[in-house]
């Protein structure tokens, strides 16, 4: 044991020192800092949790951005049935980048979308370059594109009702 040849002092007192702050006095502030350390930023927090949107909304976001929505290729890796075609386009498998980005449906309703709130920064021809909702979606809230924050919103919200539409066709 490593304190078994460790010589002890009675009449010593006791050095307490809290090694999250400099001059190993603790305080809650320096508590408080020391529950982030090692923290991984994610911009989960700007993209979601950020937006203007209800937060069930903001909930379908986050799990649609970690690709776990029960798209019919995770209900298919999982073994349950299910028919595997896209409910708005029956044509191809349903994953989320297709679901959202990719399916002709979605595409139709998004071109709707830009057109009515005429926003010619959105480029759709550029989105089957895309291979996850999650670089997809980090591309069209970009803090770098013209008014982030509703382009943030609007990306959600838009998915959310396209998320809606694809239950009601299944349910």
């Amino acid at each position: 044991m490593l304190v078994h040849d460790f010589p002890l002092d009675d009449q010593a007192e006791d050095d307490i020192t809290w090694k999250h702050a400099n001059d190993g006095i603790y305080s809650a502030a320096t508590a408080y800092k020391a529950l982030f350390l090692g923290l991984t930023l994610s911009p989960m927090d700007r993209m979601v949790w950020k937006a203007w949107a209800p937060p069930k909304v903001k909930f379908f976001a986050w799990l649609a951005l970690q690709d776990r929505i029960w798209t019919a290729d995770r209900l298919e890796k999982r073994g349950w049935v299910n028919c595997g075609l896209c409910p708005l386009c029956n044509r191809e498998q349903e994953t989320g980048p297709h679901l959202f980005f990719k399916c002709r449906y979605t595409l139709r309703l998004w071109r709707s979308i830009i057109e009515k709130l005429g926003l010619p920064h959105v480029n759709i021809p550029d989105w089957h370059l895309d291979e996850s909702v999650k670089e997809w979606w980090v591309k069209r809230t970009d803090d770098r594109n013209p008014n982030w924050h509703a382009m943030s919103s609007l990306v959600m919200l838009t998915s959310w009702t396209i998320w809606n539409e694809r239950n009601a066709r299944v349910f």
